[in-house]
């Protein structure tokens, strides 16, 4: 290295630009030059790994939400055709559901067609059972979903976890409140035309004596009919 580059050196660092300046002194420098720009990139190696990482960590658990949407709607739909709600209700244009007890209920009793009957009587008792023990149901419901999703407990952070318990509960809860829906709106349609003709409930003046017993027929009725108790 000549006097010229040392000096030349030296002026970039800051240095003493004398011409007395070591060799020894002038690669120490450089050295500490070339440390400090490796460490520089090294940080911002390590940054942006840290930042791609977390970049696909996000897209995996995005698209696990995605498939345990999906898996949580088709396991819903198979609640439903289980409990012969798809037989009963009527879905709309925008994803409602219906239910028009009037086209099955005539002189005070059900009046199904013999394939809504079968639904409706199976689809009673398996729901009458999956919801008298809430734990294995919702178990059961857990099951369905990370076999449709082809997932495991494993795939999912806290956070997707909780969100998949809340969402399950909220799901197993909307087909109960459908099940409970159709026939207590049987057992509503039942108890308009028992007002027509009370007969069937014998002598009764006092009102709410037959509120009662329109009650608690109507619901005997739709129990009968369905083989099984009603749901709560």
């Amino acid at each position: 290295m000549t006097d010229s580059d040392r000096r030349a050196l030296q002026r970039l660092i800051g240095g003493d630009t004398g011409p007395r300046a070591s060799v020894d002194d002038l690669q120490g420098l450089l050295l500490q030059i070339v440390f400090a720009l490796l460490m520089i990139f090294m940080i911002a190696c390590f940054l942006f790994v840290k930042s791609a990482k977390k970049e696909q960590e996000e897209h995996v658990l995005d698209l696990n939400r995605q498939k345990l949407v999906v898996a949580l709607e088709k396991t819903a739909e198979d609640r439903r055709i289980r409990y012969g709600l798809n037989a009963l209700m009527t879905q709309g244009t925008d994803g409602s559901r219906t239910f028009e007890p009037d086209e099955h209920v005539e002189c005070g009793s059900l009046r199904l067609a013999p394939a809504a009957r079968t639904a409706f009587a199976s689809g009673c008792k398996a729901a009458f059972a999956d919801y008298s023990n809430t734990t294995e149901n919702a178990n059961s419901w857990r099951y369905d979903v990370f076999k449709a999703a082809g997932l495991t407990e494993a795939d999912l952070d806290a956070q997707l976890r909780k969100w998949l318990d809340e969402a399950l509960s909220t799901a197993i809860e909307n087909i109960r409140l459908d099940v409970r829906g159709v026939q207590r709106a049987i057992a509503a349609r039942i108890q308009r035309q028992l007002i027509a003709d009370p007969s069937p409930l014998g002598d009764c003046s006092d009102a709410g004596e037959i509120a009662d017993k329109l009650k608690r027929e109507s619901l005997r009725l739709v129990s009968e009919a369905a083989g099984s108790e009603v749901l709560p």
